[in-house]
């Protein structure tokens, strides 16, 4: 074998090793960054449901809500209105489960939305509902990215009853509502969404509580 052949197998032998090293180097960062995302995920998490009352890891016992196609075991799907594929995280004690969040978002018709996560127990009452942050991101971990809002709690201990009371309060300034909703978004639109989330809720949570439908890895 002449010594131009073995240069250039030797050339092609390196060039190989390179591209699987950087296949892996890839393969790994991609794996970093989405068990960064999910411990995000599970940080925030831990507001919406009080400690002691789950015992299970709320980034992996979920339920994938898709907003492209129907899902036939739910009902009233579209009362979420997602625009994107979001996930139900379920929260479980001794492996019965004792909450649901459910994603939603409000919308009032002038260009101006909010993501929402609303956490329910088994009564039907109100954990928490929260703010989230628009990403703007297909992305299924990493999007819990709450914002603070007085008036948003509001709404922990309520019930579907509650709501209309809770939609016409005032929201002033001290609240820090205006900060992310805009003179767009409504009280009114928010309540009515977090309502309409209960109604998907009631109507699905046998459902909602086997989880373990097969998550994205977006």
């Amino acid at each position: 074998m002449s010594q131009f052949i073995k240069n250039n197998l030797t050339q092609l032998a390196v060039l190989a090793i390179f591209l699987v090293l950087l296949v892996v180097l890839k393969l790994v960062a991609s794996d970093g960054l989405l068990e960064a995302r999910k411990e995000f995920d599970r940080r925030n998490l831990y507001q919406f449901f009080e400690a002691v009352s789950f015992d299970n890891d709320l980034v992996l016992d979920t339920y994938l809500l898709s907003a492209s196609a129907g899902i036939e075991k739910l009902s009233n799907l579209h009362l979420l209105n997602l625009d994107r594929d979001r996930l139900a995280y379920i929260a479980r004690k001794d492996g019965q489960a004792v909450a649901v969040a459910v994603p939603a978002i409000a919308d009032d018709g002038f260009n101006g939305k909010i993501d929402l996560l609303i956490a329910v127990d088994m009564f039907g009452r109100i954990s928490a509902a929260r703010v989230i942050e628009d990403i703007n991101s297909d992305q299924i971990y990493g999007v819990v990215d709450v914002i603070n809002s007085k008036w948003m709690r509001e709404f922990t201990g309520n019930s579907m009853r509650d709501i209309l009371r809770l939609s016409w309060q005032t929201i002033t300034p001290e609240n820090e509502y205006d900060q992310f909703v805009g003179a767009s978004i409504t009280p009114k639109s928010v309540a009515n969404q977090i309502y309409d989330a209960l109604v998907f809720y009631q109507s699905n949570r046998i459902e909602l509580m086997r989880g373990s439908r097969e998550n994205g890895e977006g």
